[in-house]
């Protein structure tokens, strides 16, 4: 049978693969500057910002050296790496090797969480061709044998499986299940409504958001908070210190410091550590199922019960902290809640909003940054960058006076003030 005319008469031909020697030289000179810089770094400080310079180049060094071809591959079939640890995390793998750091044969593993011997081969050579298992040989078996990474270890914490399944099964499959259908019947534009999202859509529902849904579901719910407890926690000791807490000052009634949404209390005990001498009270705030619900927090923090989308804030003329509220919300409700919240600091020149959020630069985010604005997405969220972040909070009515901790990999501290 004769082609139709015109159809292309096979894969597109592509060019020698020869990258340009200055380029590999120049990425390579990089790489080693940052490895001489970490070398000599003074502080701790430094030699993130060392490590971060050496990940950038040999990110780039990784991708000149690749075909287009072995990059659609990669990229198209990346997805598949999260299946396997998905899986492992479901049958046990990574709690069933020794802690020791031991190798473990094939068979030994597959006896121990009940897998087919090749199944679970096959699983853990994915994960190891990604440095989440160690490979080795095996003097007993022609398969080879497996041990624990940096990384394997950390997904046997309880957290970080809670957010591993947390990401799998309520994220990624909302972002697969959305991903062309939802933005062809509501446009090519920022979901604009939390409580008709892509994760709406991918969950068949309508005019239920996030956590609507998981409250109708509460396994998914438990899943969740759980998950959340290593978001709440990961990198916070160095969040805090970049910020002069012990700065800030009471209103008339000696509260200090206001944890808006702060859930079970786990930042302000935080802070109260890391400054001791910060001796004014505190406030906790939550909605009250959540106060309800037991917190960590000592008997002398205040305990508010309070719904920041429907009730004006009620503490007067403190000083307000949101650790990652804003990035769940698209604009329009970011600015509602700013809205209720901007009554207590007027007429209070001291009073100082902080929004304890990750930070992306204008140009040349990181792949964690991208990646996790387009985690956020999926539930009509936005991780912002500084121009998005000047933009909201002008539009609220409020200043930026300064960022802290922005070197961190995870959340910095935006400082404002009412632009009175």
């Amino acid at each position: 049978m004769s082609k139709p005319a015109g159809a292309p008469s096979g894969p597109p031909a592509f060019p020698p693969f020869e990258p340009p020697l200055s380029a590999l030289s120049a990425l390579s000179s990089a790489i080693q500057s940052s490895v001489t810089d970490y070398g000599n770094a003074k502080s701790p400080k430094e030699k993130a910002a060392a490590l971060q310079k050496i990940q950038a180049s040999s990110t780039k060094l990784s991708r000149t050296t690749m075909p287009v071809q072995q990059q659609f591959m990669q990229i198209n079939f990346g997805p598949n790496v999260n299946v396997a640890i998905r899986i492992g995390v479901e049958m046990g793998l990574f709690a069933a090797l020794p802690t020791s750091g031991e190798p473990s044969t094939v068979a030994d593993l597959a006896q121990k969480i009940n897998a087919q011997e090749e199944f679970l081969f096959r699983i853990a050579r994915t994960l190891s061709v990604f440095d989440i298992l160690q490979e080795s040989d095996s003097v007993s078996s022609d398969l080879p044998s497996y041990s624990h990474t940096p990384y394997s270890r950390f997904l046997t914490l309880p957290p970080a499986e809670a957010s591993t399944r947390h990401l799998f099964d309520n994220m990624l499959q909302a972002q697969v299940n959305s991903a062309s259908g939802y933005y062809l019947k509501y446009g090519f534009k920022n979901p604009e409504d939390a409580k008709n999202s892509p994760f709406s859509f991918a969950n068949g529902k309508d005019d239920m958001g996030l956590f609507d849904i998981l409250e109708e579901q509460p396994e998914r719910m438990k899943l969740f908070n759980s998950a959340m407890a290593i978001q709440a926690t990961i990198g916070l000791k160095d969040v805090i210190l970049a910020y002069p807490f012990d700065k800030l000052e009471a209103n008339k009634d000696g509260v200090v410091l206001v944890d808006v949404g702060g859930g079970k209390g786990q930042v302000i005990n935080e802070i109260r550590t890391v400054y001791p001498n910060l001796q004014s009270t505190m406030a906790l705030e939550d909605m009250e199922i959540v106060l309800q619900g037991g917190t960590v927090v000592p008997d002398e923090i205040i305990k508010q019960p309070y719904d920041f989308f429907k009730e004006e804030q009620p503490i007067k003329g403190s000083n307000y902290f949101l650790k990652s509220i804003l990035h769940d919300w698209p604009d329009s409700s970011c600015l509602q809640i700013l809205k209720n919240l901007a009554p207590a600091m007027r007429d209070s020149p001291t009073s100082r909003l902080l929004l304890c959020e990750l930070v992306l630069p204008d140009r040349n985010p990181t792949i964690g940054h991208v990646l996790r604005d387009m985690n956020m997405l999926v539930i009509a969220g936005k991780e912002r960058n500084k121009l998005q972040w000047q933009k909201l909070l002008g539009m609220a009515g409020f200043k930026i006076l300064g960022y802290y901790g922005l070197e961190s990999p995870n959340s910095s501290i935006i400082e404002a003030v009412l632009d009175e």
